[in-house]
């Protein structure tokens, strides 16, 4: 099962010091959203969602890694930030297992 990534805001004032709000959307609805808050010292991501209810159930830990793994798989050396992705790119992510 295919989930559409979408930026809905991000404030990422150095690669060691910034925050980012993703939803994750599914047949055009958002099915969930993911916090992520990082500084020198402390890495925090809440998934706000219900993961045994969404279209393709996961472990709320698979909502929460998969995005920046898609994000990531899609940054270039044009791409200063995480969040520049969105600006060329659509980001997709999947629950299936990588295996």
């Amino acid at each position: 099962m295919t989930y559409e990534i979408t930026l809905l805001s991000a404030d990422i004032r150095n690669p060691m010091d910034g925050e980012m709000r993703i939803g994750l959307e599914h047949d055009g609805k958002r099915a969930a959203e993911v916090e992520y808050h990082w500084t020198a010292k402390q890495f925090t991501a809440v998934f706000h969602g219900h993961a045994p209810s969404m279209p393709s159930p996961a472990h709320p830990t698979t909502f929460i890694e998969r995005p920046i793994a898609a994000i990531y798989a899609l940054k270039t050396d044009a791409h200063r930030l995480p969040s520049d992705v969105f600006n060329d790119n659509r980001v997709f992510m999947t629950t299936e297992s990588k295996d």
